[in-house]
């Protein structure tokens, strides 16, 4: 039998993956897989304290920046990307989005520029920076609960709407980020939530779709039974079922709240050919370092 094709596991806090929010801008999924394989060194750094009891997170958080080596072949693994030209525009996007994470977050930018030039061909190791209080919520160190974030499938998604949903997923299966009104069952490997249309832009992490109409037309499909966010999800191992919850009767009937169920299940296929979708603190990894760690998942 041929051997499983390897898929590109970054492990994130479940913190992260049950708050980070897109408040505006153009990120797609493919562009947050960019994110998360250009931070993936950083992410699973010993942040020991030093003399004075400091830590890089404090100086992440305070600053909002942090510096971080980029490798090129770690990008192109991370997106199924070929060419360095083919990041240009991902990173374009993520420096014109802005993202909020925890209950009441001001904005971050995921990306904010090259310390001098961006990865090529002749220069395939730079220096980027990043938003450090991103990148502090998302870092494993000292985290008891960790979720496996399928780079390659993330990448692949059709819908720039599944990749928040999808770090959803993963926090709910681990027991994060569900307050009490949303009636979270037991997590494991099936988790059911009723989310009040008040929080679904909390909940889905986006602000960018208003109301039931919206998001059935261009996320989770015709009275949310089945769309391309469901689908995209099924390729990274993610079975989610999604019912709209309505009061009164007749034509008078309102959504009150969005139940969605997801569970643990096999990676599928993707399903035809993707359509592409429209110095402040110290270094986290050795540019010698390009090494690319892939999991079977």
């Amino acid at each position: 039998m041929p051997a499983a094709t390897p898929h590109f596991i970054v492990p994130v806090s479940r913190n992260l993956a049950a708050s980070l929010s897109v408040v505006d801008g153009p990120m797609t999924s493919l562009d947050l897989a960019l994110w998360l394989g250009l931070v993936c060194h950083a992410l699973t750094l010993e942040d020991e304290p030093d003399a004075d009891g400091g830590t890089l997170r404090d100086e992440w958080i305070l600053s909002d920046e942090a510096v971080v080596w980029a490798h090129g072949r770690t990008l192109l693994a991370a997106t199924g990307m070929r060419a360095y030209s083919q990041l240009e525009r991902p990173f374009e996007r993520l420096a014109a989005t802005t993202v909020s994470i925890g209950r009441r977050g001001r904005g971050h930018r995921l990306w904010k520029g090259w310390e001098a030039s961006p990865v090529d061909r002749e220069t395939p190791t730079e220096v980027g920076i990043v938003s450090g209080a991103v990148l502090a919520w998302g870092s494993i160190h000292g985290q008891p609960w960790t979720v496996p974030v399928n780079l390659s499938a993330l990448a692949r998604f059709r819908s720039r709407f599944s990749a928040i949903v999808y770090l959803r997923a993963l926090a709910w299966l681990a027991g994060a980020g569900t307050p009490s009104t949303w009636k979270r069952t037991p997590p494991g490997d099936d988790v059911t939530v009723t989310i009040p249309v008040q929080d679904l832009p909390r909940a889905l992490g986006t602000a960018q779709l208003d109301g039931m109409r919206e998001w059935d037309a261009k996320a989770l499909g015709t009275a949310g039974r089945g769309g391309p966010v469901q689908e995209d999800l099924e390729t990274a191992g993610i079975r989610m079922v999604t019912q709209w919850v309505m009061a009164g009767a007749g034509r008078r009937q309102v959504p009150v709240a969005l139940r969605i169920r997801v569970s643990r299940g096999a990676v599928a296929a993707p399903k035809g050919r993707r359509q592409r979708q429209a110095p402040a603190s110290a270094l986290t990894s050795s540019p010698s370092d390009e090494s690319v760690t892939t999991l079977g998942v």
